[in-house]
């Protein structure tokens, strides 16, 4: 991601969510699980709509896993462009050694770190992610300490994730590069995907009640499968 070049996300959600963060209703959350695979943020996938549409149907058709921090009974997508100055790139060797670096001198400052683990006997991609999670947030930390220096807006991370296409190809179904925006000043705008439209008023009070039949009938705490978008 180069600086202040305009980027496109897209985060998988309940479709009022999406319709209230186009119509300026809401502003996006950001979250703080520890196992967050990029740190805390606002999770985007990258020019990426069909991934953050499997996500959010993923999360919709099983609720009693509660994916999203927000349960989703409508899947939806919501565009967002993005604008970001200071980008933590872990797709750039730069961004690789920064985060390399803060795993040397984590333990100095933390006392010993968390480990990243599977989510059951079948994860193979180690999904909780305790110590990438403490590393960013080490990162920022440590960056907060440094005179003028300025905190960064995203962290940016490219994923190997599901089965391999062709053995030993490198190739995987469910990879994608994802955003993790800290800084919601670098929206630029919100955006329906193309052939969208916002929900007439009946039905986004429709929605909302099918919203709450899925809040009410799961609220156990969250298990999650991948990073949020």
């Amino acid at each position: 991601m180069n600086e202040g070049q305009l980027v496109v996300g897209y985060h998988g959600c309940d479709i009022t969510t999406r319709d209230d963060l186009v119509a300026g209703r809401t502003t996006p959350q950001l979250s703080h699980n520890r196992y967050d695979w990029l740190g805390p943020g606002f999770y985007l996938f990258e020019n990426d709509h069909d991934r953050a549409e499997i996500f959010a149907r993923t999360a919709a058709a099983a609720p009693e896993r509660r994916l999203t921090a927000r349960p989703i009974a409508q899947p939806a997508v919501v565009g967002c462009l993005l604008s970001v100055q200071r980008c933590l790139d872990m797709t750039t060797h730069a961004g690789v050694m920064e985060f390399e670096a803060a795993c040397m001198t984590i333990g100095e400052h933390e006392g010993r770190p968390p480990a990243n683990r599977p989510r059951d006997e079948a994860d193979a991609n180690n999904v909780l992610r305790h110590l990438d999670n403490a590393i960013f947030d080490h990162i920022h930390r440590a960056r907060e300490a440094i005179p003028h220096a300025l905190p960064y807006q995203a962290v940016r991370g490219a994923f190997q994730q599901g089965a391999e296409l062709v053995p030993r190809s490198g190739f995987h179904r469910d990879s994608h590069i994802q955003i993790a925006l800290r800084d919601l000043a670098c929206v630029v705008g919100w955006f329906l995907p193309q052939l969208n439209a916002l929900l007439a008023e009946a039905a986004y009070q429709h929605a909302i009640l099918q919203l709450e039949q899925v809040r009410q009938a799961h609220p156990k705490p969250r298990q999650h499968l991948s990073p949020p978008g």
